[in-house]
């Protein structure tokens, strides 16, 4: 039996280790027992023991209350233990400060999906997907939410007035002239800077916040200049331009007097109670229309439908017998090439899993298929077939989520038998989180092989290669 070993991500110990980093002194304790403290509430979180992280998120944020790092942190963990209202509550402080913070964005469509208001978890997940397009998480939560919002319709709950005002970019229509000037070289960059300054610092011109780094530049990059001319002639949209004047800001161009442009503390704990009253006003609703909830994240539910017909999704049983006890394939050679016939039973997902593996089957199926291999020193070609029934099968197929051995994504009989793939782990965040399609594909794709015959190899670049590290579809943290 052939085991398809994981290489053990390191991710989440060093997403945590890394926002152990505080800027100023605002910890009693030194930065070693800060960081100590993270350590433990990492260790906690890859444990599922998320009331003990919580904890010390908690006396963390006593000495420093406003920690992008640790509220957003708290935000994940609360999510997991479902207490969606206090999680957002957390997701938006950091979006107060950090408007486009990719994690918050994304938990704040997390935690509005786990209240049942789907429309505006779909916003958040717009604004998430804007700022990072390539993520296969974000467009997951978000193709989920489309096809809810589709299932369930429901009234939206309405917002206190002077909440919808956060996070709004706005720029004046006579900026254009002076940006197509300075692209074009009839001002210099210096009376650009000081134009930008000035809309800036007396909020003619409204830009999301960005943080200033440490080290700064005294030449603006020839990109900003061609973004503005494109903008000012109507190429592209606002978002690359304000991209421009936040990089600027960012690397020292720009020197803004944060306090004229930012909100007051009095501000932002307006909005904070703007907020927390529209979640309450979340809460009477659905207990008013009994709403019904089908979470964003469903990994969740896909566990339990797995463990409540363990015997169906599982073979167990057949994995222990040898692969002897299944028919062998059969075969014919067409003009020298030996053609290797396989018939695959293939067990059903359960209901309710969002992800289609059986479709992508097809991909790994192809993929063999269009593979010149070699048996008896001639060449081989595959071809598979399905069967509806098992006693004809020469291969069973099935994707499971119980524990097959530390670290292994799947396995299969050698030459014939049973294939399995897990669907996902605990790895991300101490939850079960399903992997997404293209992992689970990767491994359906080796363990057919094995199916088929063919052993391990030590090119990293094949797809019989031992080690592989899956990535998430939906885990925050992922």
């Amino acid at each position: 039996m052939k085991k398809y070993t994981m290489i053990i991500s390191y991710f989440l110990a060093i997403c945590l280790i890394s926002l152990s980093i505080f800027t100023g002194t605002v910890f009693a304790q030194t930065e070693k027992d800060a960081e100590l403290m993270f350590n433990q509430a990492k260790e906690h979180i890859v444990n599922g023991e998320y009331k003990e992280a919580n904890k010390i998120y908690d006396d963390i944020l006593e000495f420093a209350p406003n920690n992008i790092s640790t509220l957003k942190m708290k935000g994940i963990v609360q999510s997991n233990l479902e207490e969606h209202t206090q999680s957002l509550k957390q997701f938006f402080k950091v979006l107060q400060s950090k408007p486009n913070d990719v994690i918050s964005l994304t938990g704040m469509g997390v935690g509005f999906g786990n209240l049942g208001e789907y429309q505006e978890a779909k916003v958040y997940f717009d604004k998430a997907l804007k700022e990072k397009p390539n993520s296969i998480i974000i467009k997951n939560y978000e193709e989920y939410i489309e096809k809810v919002i589709l299932k369930y319709p429901y009234i939206p709950t309405e917002k206190p007035e002077g909440l919808e005002k956060v996070y709004v970019t706005t720029i004046p229509e006579w900026v254009k002239p002076i940006a197509k000037w300075w692209s074009e070289g009839n001002i210099e960059d210096v009376e650009f800077v000081s134009a930008l300054l000035y809309l800036i610092e007396n909020k003619i011109m409204q830009i999301p916040p960005v943080e200033t780094q440490s080290n700064t530049e005294d030449k603006i990059p020839e990109w900003i200049k061609n973004n503005a001319g494109w903008w000012a002639n109507g190429q592209i949209d606002d978002d690359p331009f304000v991209s421009g004047i936040q990089y600027m800001i960012e690397n020292g161009i720009i020197t803004v007097n944060i306090q004229d442009v930012i909100e007051s503390e009095e501000e932002l704990d307006h909005e904070f109670y703007l907020f927390g009253k529209y979640l309450r006003s979340i809460s009477n609703n659905i207990s008013k229309e009994i709403r019904y909830i089908e979470y964003p994240n469903p990994s969740q539910d896909v566990i339990k439908k797995f463990l409540r017909d363990y015997v169906k999704w599982n073979f167990e049983e057949e994995v222990k017998t040898a692969s002897g006890s299944f028919p062998d394939p059969t075969y014919e050679i067409l003009d020298e090439t030996v053609i290797v016939y396989y018939k695959v039973f293939i067990n059903d997902q359960p209901p309710g899993l969002p992800l289609d593996h059986v479709g992508t089957l097809e991909n790994s199926f192809s993929f063999w298929e269009e593979q010149e291999l070699e048996t008896s020193n001639q060449k081989a070609k595959i071809k598979f077939g399905v069967t509806n029934f098992r006693h004809e099968a020469n291969v069973w197929v099935t994707w499971v989520v119980r524990d097959i051995g530390e670290g292994v994504l799947g396995h299969a009989h050698l030459g014939k038998g049973v294939v399995e793939v897990t669907l996902g782990d605990y790895n991300c965040d101490g939850s079960f989180q399903l992997y997404d399609v293209k992992s689970v594909e990767t491994i359906m794709t080796h363990e057919l092989g094995h199916s088929i015959g063919l052993p391990h190899v030590t090119d990293q670049n094949y797809i019989m290669y031992p080690s592989y590290t899956p990535s998430y579809a939906y885990c925050l943290l992922g």
